[in-house]
C-alpha cells in the first residue's frame, strides 16, 4: 500500500474487535473505520493503474455488504506440539492459537477450537517445517452461504492416520451443517495436494450464487467472498456484453463460476485452467446446471491459442493469480485479437503491469470496477474491461 494511503488510514483509526488484533497476521486493518478501508483501497487502484486507466474508466468501489463473517473459505495451520491457528504479523510466522475469528462464522472458529482440542487430547502429531516431521499440516473450513453446507478439510502427509475415521464421527455429530469431512495428502517436501480421500459425507459442498449451482472441492478455486461474487459476475456479465452468438474464453476459470454464467448468453464457452480437480468440478457443474455450450479443458495457460479454435474469441475473460498473467500468456491473448477483455484481478500492483501490456497491444480500458472482496485487509479485487482499438493491426 503507497505511503500517502497508509497515511490517510492512520488518521481514521477505531477499537479493534478482535482480541487477537495486532499479533495475528490476518485482519491488519481491523483498526481502521471501514468507510476510510474501502476509499483506501479505490484510492490504491487508481494509483496503481494511473496511465493505463483515466478517470473516467475507474468506478467507485462497491464496498462489502458486511465486514465481517464474509470468508467462505479460511485455512488454519497446525504446529507441535498442538497448535492450530494463524500466523502471527511478527517475522517468527509462529501459530496464534486463535480463540476467535470475525472473517468467517461463528460455527467456524468453533470447529477449530474443537478440533484443537481434540488433536491435544488424542496427541496426535502436528507438521514441523524445521524438520518436516509431523502429520498434520492445515485445517481447511469452507462455507457454502447459499447452502448452508460446511466442508472441513483436514490436509495431512502421507502416512496411517488411525483415528481419521473417528475424529470425522465426532465432527459429524457435533456439526450436522457439515456436509463433507475429507482428507488431503501433501508430502513433507511441497504443499501440493496429491490425494485426497472422503471420511464422512461428500466429496464436495455446493454453493449456489447466481442462479447457478457450483461443486467446491478442497482444493479448487472459488471467489472467497459469496456476497460480492453475484456482484462480480453481474458485472463480468456486463463487461462482456454477449449478443447470444459470441464465442468467450475464460483462462484460470476455477470450477467455472464465470464461464458458466456467461454461457447463458454466449453462443460458445471454453474453460481452461491448469488444475485438473477444478476443471472436472467445473465439467460436473455444466451438467449439473444443464449447460452444454461450454467446454472445459485442463492446460496451461499458454496453451490458450490451441484451445480457442478458429475463428479466436470474441470474448476473453482472465482471473489469474496474485502473480499476475505476465508477457507470455498476454501474448497469446493478444494474438487472438479478442475484440473485448476482462481482466478479473486480487492484486492491483501486478494488474497495472498486465494492463500496460495489454494497452501496449492495442487495447484500450473502458472501465474499472474495484470490488471489496476482503475488508479488514489492504486487498482488493479489480474488474476491468478493455476493448480492441479499431484500426490496430
Amino acid at each position: 500500500m503507497v505511503a500517502a494511503v497508509a497515511e490517510e488510514l492512520s488518521l481514521h483509526r477505531v477499537v479493534p474487535r478482535c482480541r487477537h488484533f495486532g499479533t495475528c497476521g490476518g485482519c491488519r486493518w481491523q483498526d481502521v473505520d471501514y468507510a476510510s478501508q474501502a476509499a483506501a483501497k479505490q484510492a490504491h487502484v487508481a494509483a496503481q493503474l494511473s496511465g493505463v486507466a483515466g478517470e473516467g474508466s475507474l468506478r467507485p468501489i462497491i464496498a462489502a455488504p458486511s465486514p465481517w463473517y464474509y470468508r467462505n473459505k479460511m485455512e488454519f495451520t497446525f504446529g507441535p506440539p498442538a497448535a492450530l491457528g494463524l500466523h502471527e504479523r511478527a517475522p517468527q510466522r509462529r501459530i496464534v492459537n486463535v480463540e476467535e475469528c470475525f472473517l468467517q462464522s461463528t460455527a467456524s472458529a468453533a470447529i477449530v477450537r474443537d478440533v484443537r482440542d481434540y488433536v491435544a487430547a488424542h496427541g496426535l502429531s502436528c507438521f514441523d517445517p524445521r524438520t518436516r516431521q509431523g502429520l498434520l499440516r492445515t485445517l481447511v473450513i469452507r462455507e457454502a452461504r447459499g447452502s448452508g453446507e460446511t466442508m472441513v478439510g483436514v490436509v495431512t502427509t502421507p502416512g496411517p492416520w488411525p483415528d481419521a475415521d473417528a475424529f470425522a464421527l465426532r465432527l459429524a455429530r457435533a456439526y450436522p451443517q457439515v456436509a463433507s469431512i475429507v482428507r488431503g495428502i501433501a508430502p513433507a517436501e511441497t504443499m501440493e495436494i496429491t490425494a485426497i480421500e472422503v471420511l464422512s459425507g461428500r466429496a464436495h459442498i455446493v454453493e449456489r450464487v447466481a442462479g447457478l449451482r457450483f461443486a467446491i472441492g478442497l482444493d479448487t478455486f472459488f471467489q472467497a467472498n459469496t456476497a460480492q461474487t453475484e456482484g462480480m459476475i453481474a458485472l463480468v456479465d456486463e463487461f462482456a456484453a454477449l449478443n447470444g452468438s459470441s464465442r468467450v474464453v475464460d483462462l484460470y476459470c476455477g470450477v467455472g463460476t464465470f464461464a458458466l454464467a456467461l454461457a447463458r448468453s454466449a453462443g460458445e464457452v471454453i474453460g481452461i485452467d491448469s488444475s485438473r480437480r477444478s476443471i472436472e468440478a467445473a465439467r460436473a457443474n455444466a451438467a449439473v446446471n444443464d449447460i452444454a455450450n461450454a467446454k472445459f479443458y485442463a492446460a496451461d495457460a499458454r496453451a490458450l491459442g490451441v484451445m480457442a479454435g478458429d475463428p479466436g474469441p470474441d470474448v476473453l475473460v482472465l482471473d489469474p493469480p496474485r502473480a499476475g498473467a505476465g508477457g507470455r500468456v498476454l501474448s497469446r491473448i493478444a494474438g487472438l485479437a479478442p475484440a473485448r477483455i476482462i481482466y478479473v484481478s486480487c492484486n492491483p500492483a501486478t494488474l497495472g503491469s498486465d494492463l500496460r501490456v495489454l494497452t501496449a497491444a492495442g487495447y484500450a480500458v473502458t472501465a474499472v470496477q474495484a470490488v471489496d472482496q476482503f475488508p479488514q485487509t489492504p486487498h482488493v479485487e479489480c474488474l476491468v474491461q478493455l476493448h480492441r482499438e479499431t484500426g490496430h493491426a
